[in-house]
């Protein structure tokens, strides 16, 4: 099951460092012809020592890098240098003639499908945080539908039981999934809020996000201000009170990796469902959104923070137990350091308004931990 971990992430503004050269693998090849199941992640790490530097070798703009060029299977990707030295990637243009083809007309223009596309990352590890969400936002819950009665006497419902609902409105379509309210997610980051200002009717700051539990998918029968919805699948037992949410469009991820602009510095704060460990192609979900600057294809760094130990050679001068004597300097220090170091990189695929989702990339062997530190590539 992939894992879940939270992470928790403050930003200010600030101006970036010039970013060192892009590095080229060692053994890169001249070009990539583009196959079914590439995502522009591994075939920018065929060419690159940091994959998700690939939008400054395609020299690619801001509006380029939110709305890329597509690309698709059979096509050639070519690795050369421009004038000042620096690696360049583009994608091999040739003509008609270059290949032995005579065009004859009638003409007839065919064009790749969208759906065609390669992703930036692998889709089957992100789908279900995609349309079956783990953790969502504070505000998804905010005025969402709910269950309220039963056709009958049932007190559970499961598959084609039909039960009744208020709050759905007409913007929202016919299709909905159910879940259920769970813990609550609080930002450390946030001063708690004293208890002489609590206000029923005002939103807690410090929670960024709950812990939802899917239970299934509905369709609506009938409209109106309590409108008939039927459960089309039941995954758990579904119950008064309940939550509707729109079913979300299913996304191809476009976007390419880039560092965001503005400085990040967390910490992953919880790994729910037992999980003490998190690796590479699992989920982790950021409390850093819309409202913070963060964008589907923000890449981020995990660092293992500093650890602290006590020195097993360490060893008190007999003569510092004497009361009153001169203390003696220790031959080693009681405590050591392990430095921070860089362990794993984050790709963001999925942004609510004060939380978002990542996907774990680069990680080698090493795992992510509660209280690892999250920074700018």
């Amino acid at each position: 099951m992939t894992a879940l971990a939270v992470v928790t992430v403050t930003t200010v503004a600030f101006a970036q460092a010039p970013a060192a050269p892009v590095q080229v693998r060692e053994n890169a090849p001249d070009r990539h012809t583009v196959v079914k199941g590439d995502t522009l992640w591994g075939i920018s790490g065929k060419f690159l020592k940091q994959p998700w530097r690939w939008p400054e070798v395609w020299r690619m703009n801001r509006d380029q890098i939110k709305n890329p060029h597509r690309i698709y299977p059979g096509q050639v990707i070519v690795l050369d240098r421009d004038a000042a030295g620096n690696p360049r990637l583009s994608i091999l243009q040739s003509s008609p003639e270059d290949r032995g083809i005579i065009r004859l007309s009638p003409q007839i223009r065919a064009e790749a499908r969208e759906g065609a596309a390669i992703p930036s990352i692998p889709p089957a590890d992100i789908e279900p945080f995609m349309v079956r969400n783990r953790v969502v936002g504070a505000e998804t819950f905010d005025d969402a539908p709910q269950i309220v009665k039963s056709v009958d006497a049932r007190v559970t419902f499961a598959t084609a039981d039909s039960v009744y609902a208020v709050g759905i409105k007409p913007e929202m379509g016919k299709v909905f999934q159910i879940f259920r309210k769970g813990r609550e997610l609080r930002d450390p980051s946030i001063t708690a809020r004293p208890w002489y200002k609590w206000r029923h009717n005002e939103p807690d700051p410090q929670i960024i996000g709950y812990e939802a539990t899917y239970l299934g998918d509905a369709k609506v029968l009938t409209d109106g201000d309590v409108a008939k919805i039927e459960i089309v699948s039941a995954k758990r037992e579904i119950q008064v009170g309940d939550y509707l949410i729109p079913q979300p469009p299913s996304e191809t991820m476009a976007y390419v990796p880039r560092a965001p602009e503005a400085k990040v510095d967390g910490l992953i704060l919880t790994l729910p469902n037992g999980i003490s460990e998190a690796g590479k192609t699992d989920v982790v979900t950021i409390n850093l959104g819309k409202r913070d600057g963060l964008e589907p294809g923000h890449v981020l760094a995990v660092y293992k923070p500093k650890e602290t130990f006590a020195n097993p050679r360490f060893k008190e001068p007999t003569l510092n137990w004497i009361p009153f004597w001169p203390k003696q300097p220790y031959a080693e220090p009681a405590t050591l350091d392990i430095p921070e170091e860089r362990v794993a990189l984050v790709f963001v695929f999925r942004v609510f308004e004060g939380i978002s989702y990542g996907l774990v990339m680069n990680s080698g062997t090493d795992t992510l931990r509660a209280n690892y530190i999250v920074r700018n590539p």
